[in-house]
């Protein structure tokens, strides 16, 4: 039997059922997740249990979480929640999939399209990276794909001039899954963003989660709170990633980190309890998130044993 763990507000829920996928979990996620862990069961037909409460576990060396911990008085993530917390094997199993392996999983860039009808179809997940202009999507992909070949690093557009990723780029990790590079929002984005981007968000089937970008120096934006409230209407599943973390003082990290948490539990039951951090540029988190990735995508499972 094979087991999927969902992430919500109160913690970590198991849904079980014989090859069933994450798409499958995301759709009931969008249908029900404000009705609670019983009526999720009973509408499912599937075995619904919560975690009891265990004690408190201490995070790995990977998330950046855990360094920033020691300065905090109370838990950064609280202990009702349980946190995605993989093992060390786990970790290095993940990794796999962000690196070529012959001609059984290539890594490639597959598409440049700037509308929903010009995207490929297959039954490949897909998760989406969106963020404000020059929050650092494309730096954080190629830090993701680090060890793909030259042929797609040529093709992820990495500039501090904002607004440079005009259309959704697709790139693609053997029949694994593909990531999705979008345009940023705000300064100098194009024209058809609407057209182009959200309606990916509403559309889209084979899509797993929304990874949402905000800046770790500066801090949630009025233009993050609009597209976390867009993907809120769209009944998007979503993940908050504070990048560039290798830029802010501590202080304002934490500060950033602690403004985000309490955002998300105000407004967004869509979303992951748990931010990522990461710094594309020495490489902090960028391991942790590839193994949410390939979580999320049904391409392996984390018990952090």
């Amino acid at each position: 039997m094979k087991f999927y763990r969902l992430l919500n507000p109160q913690g970590m829920t198991i849904l079980t059922k014989d090859n069933c996928t994450w798409s499958k979990l995301c759709v009931l996620l969008r249908k029900t997740s404000s009705l609670g862990c019983d009526s999720l069961g009973s509408l499912s037909k599937r075995t619904c249990v919560s975690y009891p409460k265990s004690p408190k576990t201490q995070l790995t060396k990977y998330n950046p979480i855990s360094e920033l911990q020691p300065f905090v008085a109370v838990p950064i993530i609280p202990d009702e929640t349980v946190p995605f917390n993989p093992s060390e094997s786990e970790i290095k199993s993940a990794a796999t999939f962000f690196e070529p392996k012959e001609k059984s999983h290539v890594i490639r860039h597959i598409k440049t399209a700037a509308r929903i009808s010009d995207l490929p179809t297959y039954d490949i997940p897909e998760v989406a990276f969106i963020g404000r202009s020059n929050v650092g999507k494309s730096s954080l992909i190629q830090a993701l794909f680090s060890k793909a070949p030259s042929g797609v690093h040529r093709k992820i557009v990495v500039s501090s001039k904002p607004g440079r990723t005009k259309a959704l780029q697709l790139y693609q990790a053997g029949n694994a899954f593909t990531m999705v590079d979008m345009p940023g929002y705000g300064h100098n984005m194009p024209h058809y963003f609407v057209d182009c981007v959200e309606t990916y968000f509403k559309e889209r089937k084979n899509l797993e989660m929304v990874f949402i970008l905000v800046d770790g120096e500066v801090g949630l934006t009025k233009l993050d709170e609009v597209m976390l409230e867009k993907l809120q209407a769209f009944s998007a599943v979503h993940c908050i990633v504070l990048t560039k973390i290798d830029k802010a003082k501590r202080h304002q990290l934490l500060g950033n980190l602690m403004s985000v948490m309490k955002y998300r539990d105000q407004h967004n039951r869509y979303c992951l309890p748990q931010p990522f951090l990461v710094s594309a540029h020495r490489g902090d988190g960028i391991e942790l998130l590839k193994t949410l990735i390939a979580y999320v995508t049904g391409n392996m499972l984390v018990t952090g044993c």
